[in-house]
């Protein structure tokens, strides 16, 4: 979406995906990310969580994947950057838990250059309408007058 297309209070949602423990595995090994609360179900088992946690980050992944795939194209033709978020994770997820994201826009100014800077507030749910994150993007993007349409 180019600014001039960015309504202040729109709102959109994404659809489903369901975080498999496959997934968990592989974004904790693949970043390093060796936490026994990821990967170890004996340990995870003896938390405050009672099983394996979906690493935080791979939520906050998903979250921005979906927002990735609406079909407005949030962050489509006029995105130029991604400048700034703020995440707060409000519950843990399981692996086998589908989360689905809500994103609303809440600002927009107008920048130099033909550009502006948006910001979208996210929030993730889960499968029994759970709130497990919120994020805030804060993103530049072209003006239409840039004559990139």
């Amino acid at each position: 979406m180019f600014l001039e297309e960015f309504k202040e209070a729109a709102h959109y949602a994404t659809n489903g995906r369901t975080i498999t423990e496959a997934d968990s595995v592989l974004f904790s090994t693949l970043t390093g990310a060796y936490n026994p609360l990821f990967l170890d179900e004996v340990y995870a088992s003896k938390t405050a969580f009672k099983s394996r946690i979906v690493p935080g980050l791979l939520t906050a992944s998903i979250c921005t994947g979906l927002i990735y795939q609406l079909p407005v194209g949030l962050f489509g033709e006029g995105f130029v950057a991604l400048v700034g978020s703020t995440i707060k994770w409000t519950k843990a997820v399981l692996p086998g838990d589908t989360v689905k994201s809500h994103v609303t826009v809440v600002g927009k100014k107008t920048l130099a250059d033909n550009r502006g800077l948006v910001t979208l507030k996210a929030k993730a749910v889960n499968q029994n309408n759970d709130e497990v994150l919120e994020i805030e993007y804060r993103i530049i993007v072209q003006a239409v007058q840039n004559g990139s349409s």
